[in-house]
């Protein structure tokens, strides 16, 4: 992984999303209007996303330890969401509904 600051190539000064930790990367401002963005490549030179400063403050290992923290939680997420997708899937019926309502 290498880590670059480069001129946004999106329109405004919006938010993207932080490739790490899926917070929010805020662009920076630089003289006039040129706004800069910390972008992520893989190893191939591909662009894999932006990186937030709290999470390029992190330094090389914290970045790699965060990942392996956040692949955890993800894994324990999608385990949970697999088992509801076996599960039937029972909906309230009109009048449980609008009983829900009127209560």
């Amino acid at each position: 992984m290498k880590i670059v600051w480069e001129r946004s190539i999106y329109a405004g000064n919006g938010r993207v999303p932080c490739v790490i930790c899926g917070g929010w990367v805020t662009p920076i401002q630089r003289k006039g209007q040129q706004v800069l963005l910390a972008v992520v490549y893989n190893d191939r030179g591909q662009i894999y996303g932006e990186i937030c400063r709290s999470c390029l403050s992190l330094g090389a290992k914290g970045i790699k330890e965060y990942l392996r923290e956040r692949i955890a939680r993800l894994r324990r997420q999608l385990q949970d969401l697999e088992e509801l997708e076996r599960e039937e899937v029972q909906l309230p019926t009109l009048e449980q509904e609008l009983s829900a309502y009127l209560d």
